[in-house]
């Protein structure tokens, strides 16, 4: 995620660091799904569980530019000496250590097909990106939300209704409808823009991975 003079190329640069990440997280999904076929270990339907076996077993098991950072504390408060947010997923490569500023976030959240997770999504997901003070930073104008889909649902019809819900439980920012990506059986990736006074325009990358047969009830 080296830097240019030339800002255009930057954007290209940072869009395609994003896209290898949202690459990486669907093929380790995948896997992580075949090892929970083969072993017989099956997810708990719990966040912070499905989480962490993917970044211990699959996200930082290889040879990769970029590392995923556990739970790590956003935005740090002079005022209070403390953070104002934990971000689920931190993903640093080597100009981080020349720039702390510099690295994506990934927030994760399960989606049954209620609408109380599809409020939980949005209210204590979206909103840490796109609220002010934002509890997490957008260096890159960009970052990924991350639904595990852990009942047999339909992506595109979760995808929509969060979509919609969204703009009613934002306040004072304009979110764009969902745009698809790029789809398969098992996932489908959306594209939307989030924008207002305080935070100008913020692009989030909505990922549904389909978790459903490997988590146990």
């Amino acid at each position: 995620m080296g830097g240019f003079k030339n800002e255009s190329i930057n954007v290209l640069f940072e869009a395609g660091s994003l896209r290898g990440i949202i690459s990486h997280l669907i093929q380790c999904s995948s896997q992580m799904k075949e090892d929970c076929h083969s072993t017989e270990n099956m997810l708990e339907n719990h966040e912070d569980k499905i989480t962490n076996r993917l970044i211990e077993c699959f996200l930082n098991n290889g040879v990769s530019e970029f590392r995923y950072v556990l739970q790590a504390p956003e935005n740090f408060d002079p005022q209070t000496d403390q953070y104002i947010g934990r971000s689920d997923i931190k993903v640093i490569s080597s100009d981080w250590f020349s720039n702390s500023k510099s690295y994506f976030i990934i927030e994760c959240k399960r989606i049954d097909g209620t609408n109380k997770l599809n409020k939980e999504y949005i209210i204590n997901g979206i909103n840490r990106f796109v609220s002010f003070p934002p509890k997490y930073s957008s260096y890159y104008r960009k970052n990924i939300m991350f639904a595990y889909i852990v009942k047999a649902i339909n992506i595109s019809d979760v995808a929509t209704k969060i979509s919609q819900l969204q703009k009613t439980l934002l306040t004072d920012v304009v979110a764009t409808s969902f745009l698809l990506a790029q789809c398969d059986a098992e996932y489908g990736e959306y594209h939307c823009e989030y924008s207002s006074n305080n935070i100008g325009v913020i692009e989030l990358r909505h990922l549904f991975y389909d978790f459903a047969e490997v988590t146990a009830e």
